[in-house]
This record gives C-alpha cells, structure tokens and sequence, in this order.
C-alpha cells in the first residue's frame, strides 16, 4: 500500500514527544519533507527507517486462460539502530519477513505462506546498494544496475511461482502533495516514503506439488514503502485499493480507518491519465463504500466484499467486485496480522468511456483492535 501491510510487521504509533522529530526515540529516521525520492537508487534498502517493504500484486493468466492472482511481501524491521559487531556477530539489527500469497479464481483457494528470519548472511536481508531482497527461497533481484528488469521466486504453501519482471515498462506513481511524501497523520514525521511501480510486464511459471508447470503471463503492481512513525492512535487499519486500467489509467486509494468511525482526514490517493500527469487525491476527492460483505467462517471477522468508488475530479465510477470471497490471510509465523488481500476486478466509466482492469485490494483491521505485534 500504502502503510502496505506495514505494519503487517507492526503497528509503529508516532511518539511525538521525542526531541528531534526527524527521529524516533530509538534513533531511527522519520519521513520529512525535503527528500525526494531517486530511483533506481531508493529500490535498495533504508536501513536508516525502522520499517520498509516491498510488495508486489498482480494478475497472471495461464495459455489456456486460468486466472490467478498473487501477492508476494517483503518487510524489513530494524529493532535497533546500530548494532555492535563486536559484541556478537549474530547481534540482531533487522528482522526480515515475507508473506506470499497466490489466489487459484477456478477453484476459490488462496494458497498463502509467511516466514521471519532475523537479517543474517544467506539467509534474510536486503541491499542497501540495489534492488535484492531475501528470505530463505523467497526472492526478488535487479538483473542490471539500472533495475530495468528482475527476477521474482516465492513459495505459497506447496506452489512455487518463477517471474521475470519488466520494471522498464512501467509508469511511476508518487504519492503524497509532495510526491513521494505520503502523510499517515498530523505530526511531523508520521509519513512515509512511497512510490508504485503500476505496470510491470511479467511472465514465468507456477510449479505445483505434483510436479507440474504451467507458464503465465501477466502484469504487477509493486510498491515501495519505509519510514519509521506511520499510524497514530485512533486509527483502527485502513482499506488500500490498486489498479491499471485497459486504458491507462492508474488508481491508488486509500482510507485509514478511524476507531471512533469514519476516515482519517490523511485518508488519500493517485491518479494517472492517459497524457496528463499523475497527481495527489485528497481525502475530499475520492469516496468509497461497500455494496455487501463477507465472513470468515476461519477468525469471524466480517470484511466489506465489493465497492463502488468515484474520483469525481478524474471523471471515474468504478465497481469493484472480488474473484472470489476468501482471500483472508493468516500469518502466524511472522506478523500474526489477519487480513484480507485479493485480487478483484475492476470495471466502470472514465471520462465517459467504459475501463477495465484487474487489481487488489488489502483490507487490515477487521479481526479486532489493530495493536503493535512484534
């Protein structure tokens, strides 16, 4: 997302008190104005900021027209800001986990696996000098200095998913009234860095358990995202929503939840035209509201299941409708966060002209209170 499952790896409430607001309390870096992002450059790790991932969505069909869905999630978490080497080279720094998921729209089934591993050798990091994260098999690296094109491999339970990503092809979305700067809340420093990367061509195979392989192609969506002070305390998750368009058009919203009712006034979005640049929603320029719901039979959380948005400003009403209802996620081996992360489709009028498009949607919050975990 957007606070993309940040805080799948925890919930990080702005202490505002501290001294100097450009850092937390242990030291870590805030997201302030006056930083613009630089790529290929920031597709490498910030180990200055406590918490960053990188996440990537996405269609994929098979020859014979199978859809699938997957989401594969890479955080960092730094527990401390300088470790002292010298004390134990096994010191812990950063944690690294990864959820992968991969949605079978056939047959209704999410196959979905988490791992964490402390940031170590082989094992789990990533590169401060390049896009190269790791954990265990689940991996995602530059093929060339300049990231036109990289390599995916995740595991979801038993299936294993190979891409080849075109970064190349894709457009860019900063987000924020300063690009790249998105606002969380209303503190110096409760923001984030964030940019997506909406339209990466991407092909390779699914490799199931009983040893057969099925070629696919596709597009992802993938976001970047660190920072170190995100949410504040009356702020129960958030709904992200993502697509790109038959068109062209690319679309990010998202609504954080508050606990008290309704949306966060740092509640906003993306949008990109066809010929016009990207530009910034505010919370006052998008709505959207569901038109039924879901329950898992699994944790009894209750999750709205289809919308309609609007971004009057852009000409654009859109249904959004699930593949398919149970796209809930578990992950008890890592975040222990419960959420609900699918792929849905997209369909509406722009501009007076019908679009379509397949994307996500990630829903955090809905199995209770939403607390710190790790």
């Amino acid at each position: 997302m957007i606070l993309r499952t940040l805080v799948l790896a925890a919930a990080l409430v702005a202490n505002v008190g501290a001294q100097d607001v450009t850092l937390d309390t242990d030291g870590f870096q805030r997201a302030v104005s006056g930083s613009p992002i630089n790529l290929p450059a920031d597709h490498a790790s910030h180990p200055a900021t406590r918490t960053e991932w990188w996440y990537l969505t996405g269609p994929l069909r098979t020859e014979s027209g199978k859809l699938f869905g997957f989401q594969a999630t890479w955080f960092r978490r730094g527990y401390v800001r300088d470790v002292d080497g010298a004390r134990s080279p096994l010191a812990v720094r950063d944690i690294m986990l990864f959820h992968g998921g991969l949605s079978d729209v056939e047959n209704e089934t999410l196959y979905f696996s988490d791992e964490l591993s402390r940031a170590y050798g082989p094992w789990a990091g990533a590169s401060t000098e390049r896009l190269d994260v790791r954990l265990f098999g689940n991996t995602l690296v530059a093929l060339d200095d300049e990231a036109q094109s990289a390599k995916l491999t995740m595991r979801a339970e038993d299936v294993v998913l190979d891409l080849d990503l075109d970064l190349g092809a894709s457009t860019i979305l900063y987000h924020g009234e300063e690009p790249g700067l998105s606002i969380k809340g209303p503190e110096r420093g409760q923001a984030s860095w964030y940019y997506s990367m909406p339209r990466i061509g991407v092909a390779g195979t699914i490799s199931w358990p009983d040893g057969r392989a099925e070629r696919v192609t596709g597009r992802a969506w993938m976001d970047q995202e660190w920072g170190s002070s995100q949410l504040s305390g009356d702020q129960a998750g958030w709904d992200w929503f993502s697509v790109a368009f038959d068109d062209g058009t690319d679309l990010m919203l998202y609504g954080m939840r508050l606990k008290a009712g309704g949306l966060d006034a740092t509640s906003s979005g993306s949008v990109g035209v066809p010929g016009k640049p990207a530009r910034h929603l505010t919370r006052e320029e998008f709505t959207f509201r569901p038109t039924g719901a879901w329950t898992s039979d699994v944790t009894g959380a209750t999750y709205p299941s289809g919308w309609i948005l609007e971004v009057p400003s852009a000409d654009l009403v859109v249904t959004v409708t699930p593949t398919f209802p149970d796209q809930e996620a578990l992950s008890p081996g890592s975040t222990r966060v419960t959420y609900w992360e699918g792929l849905c489709r997209y369909e509406g009028i722009r501009a007076g002209q019908p679009i379509v498009g397949e994307g996500y949607v990630e829903l955090v919050g809905y199995d209770g209170e939403f607390v710190e975990r790790l």
